[in-house]
């Protein structure tokens, strides 16, 4: 009986699948489906693909972004010297105001604002839906007491130059307040960008602080780790992903560790970012910094004193030789010494493109002539055309630039000479006037403040009152129309008068792994702008052998 219960359970068995095969298969087909799509370390693997090596490779949809940082003294964004922080704090802290990608303001903890250029004030009323991390609201309080903790900091804090500028702050209320500059001509919005603490949470004696930013900080392991997490209360638009801060001894290890998936994007200054990460099949995009390099005129020097002279100069020089040669292709022309598409402007490019023909005849206009047809120029006097180029030896491809320039200026009968000397040396020498025109470089703040190339002490000996107001004016509390406007005309006055002539802007590297996609571009000063939506693919690598993948995290 036992044995012939058991043929009649496989017969019946038999008979079930025979009826409802076609049912079955297609289940089966749906659940290898479901299978085949479960995230591989928290992720959605794609189909699979053979990657240039041969190899059997699929995507996956990642949720965490991976960063590098040195190791920081602290995260406390007041008195924080280190550079990681900085750029970090500008994720976890809200300010009452942010620069976008052309410098220009924008309101970020304000709703409204109205200026009193006259006297120097700004009246704000904040944002009601502005909350810290715990879920308490941003007001008046905390920005006045943010305000003077940076004060009684004091130079130590990064945010000193902008704070100190600030003689009160007065609220009325919870969310309206009025800030009083000292000086109306250092009452620019671009001074109220500091991140602004809680004044019920932060001290100086703590290493971190809550913020009201779109991160906030949910663990960190001092010299290895920092994990931010999205701030659920945040009032912008949510953060999409988490973000893990790796600590990293070594930086130039940085691309080698993208190879790997182990670090998903990083800022790299170095000339040779760009032809690294090709090699190692990683994305990368050029960023525009903040590093000038120009040529001083000196005005003290009768043939430097002529703006045809020094347009003569410029359109001598081909920058984008330069650029290609000297600096090696880590660069841009740019029509200003300000940063390039300053305030929303359109960057033209070299202001005076190479045209040694009208190089001649501009110095012919001013009465230069090569009466003896050695190929150099006399003044009406007889007297030689020649000109010293100073330059600093330490920085090389800058000292490369000045031999390059030489050449060129020989070219349209000006005699120069270069005078590489040390640093320390050629410090002195402009300090002291010492030189007929310089290369220099200049790595400005986001503020953009200008004004001590055009003071009464400027190294140039250069007087324009008219080129000093305009500067001067940017640094009032204008509007981002108003600073616009003023910015447009000064740029022109520049280009007309030619106190200095920009051979560049450097630019640095954006480098992300090959899969990778973001909506915005990070800039000098906020090198993760956007990085709360960037995605990115994580490549597997998958066995021919039919064996399980292996889908342990490896980051």
């Amino acid at each position: 009986m036992l044995n012939q219960n058991k043929g009649n359970r496989a017969y019946k068995l038999f008979d079930f699948l025979h009826r409802h095969i076609i049912a079955i298969i297609i289940a089966v087909v749906i659940c290898a489906s479901i299978i085949s799509t479960i995230a591989i370390v928290k992720g959605d693997a794609g189909p699979k693909e053979q990657d240039q090596d041969g190899e059997n490779v699929s995507y996956v949809s990642m949720n965490a972004i991976y960063l590098a940082m040195d190791e920081v003294s602290t995260l406390n964004p007041l008195i924080s010297q280190d550079e990681d922080t900085y750029y970090i704090s500008q994720l976890i802290f809200s300010s009452l105001f942010r620069l976008d990608e052309s410098l220009n303001i924008q309101n970020d903890a304000v709703s409204s604002y109205t200026v009193d250029t006259q006297s120097g004030s700004v009246s704000l009323k904040l944002k009601e839906n502005v909350k810290f991390s715990d879920g308490s609201s941003l007001t008046a309080e905390d920005v006045q007491f943010t305000v003077r903790q940076i004060l009684q900091i004091g130079e130590e804090s990064p945010y000193y130059e902008y704070a100190s500028k600030i003689e009160s702050v007065d609220t009325s209320g919870n969310y309206s307040l009025t800030i009083q500059f000292e000086n109306p001509g250092d009452a620019a919005l671009d001074n109220l960008v500091f991140p602004i603490v809680s004044s019920s949470d932060y001290s100086t004696s703590q290493e971190r602080s809550m913020g009201s930013g779109q991160y906030r900080c949910s663990s960190y392991d001092r010299g290895k780790s920092l994990s931010l997490s999205p701030n659920k209360y945040y009032h912008g638009n949510a953060a999409e992903n988490k973000i893990q801060f790796k600590v990293i001894p070594d930086k130039s290890k940085t691309l080698g560790l993208m190879t790997t998936d182990a670090i998903t994007a990083y800022m790299s200054t170095s000339q040779d970012a760009d032809v690294e990460a090709e090699d190692k099949k990683l994305n990368a995009q050029k960023i525009n910094s903040s590093e000038l390099e120009f040529i001083g005129f000196n005005f003290e020097c009768d043939f430097l004193s002529d703006a045809r002279v020094r347009k003569a100069i410029a359109k001598a020089i081909d920058t984008e030789s330069l650029i290609t040669d000297d600096y090696g292709g880590a660069a841009i022309s740019a029509d200003s010494i300000y940063f390039p598409g300053f305030l929303g402007t359109k960057n033209e490019g070299d202001a005076y493109p190479q045209n040694q023909s009208e190089a001649a005849e501009l110095l012919s206009e001013c009465g230069y002539v090569d009466t003896d047809e050695d190929g150099i120029l006399e003044d009406k006097k007889g007297k030689k055309v020649q000109l010293s180029i100073l330059v600093n030896s330490n920085r090389e491809n800058r000292a490369d630039a000045a031999y390059s320039i030489a050449e060129e200026l020989q070219e349209i009968g000006i005699d120069a000479e270069v005078e590489s000397v040390s640093w320390s040396t050629y410090r002195s020498r402009i300090r002291s006037g010492d030189f007929d025109l310089y290369i220099g470089g200049y790595k400005f703040d986001k503020k953009y403040d200008l004004s001590a190339l055009f003071s009464k002490n400027n190294s140039i000996n250069y007087r324009n009152q008219q080129i000093l107001d305009s500067v001067e004016q940017l640094e009032t509390c204008l509007t981002a129309e108003g600073q616009k406007k003023v910015y447009q005309q000064l740029k022109k006055e520049l280009q007309e008068d030619l106190p200095y002539y920009c051979l560049c802007y450097k630019v640095y590297t954006f480098v992300t792994v090959e899969h990778f996609n973001s909506e915005e571009s990070p800039t000098f000063f906020d090198i993760y702008r956007g990085c709360s939506s960037w995605t990115w693919e994580k490549t597997v690598v998958q066995e021919d052998s039919g064996d399980e993948e292996d889908t342990s995290e490896t980051n």
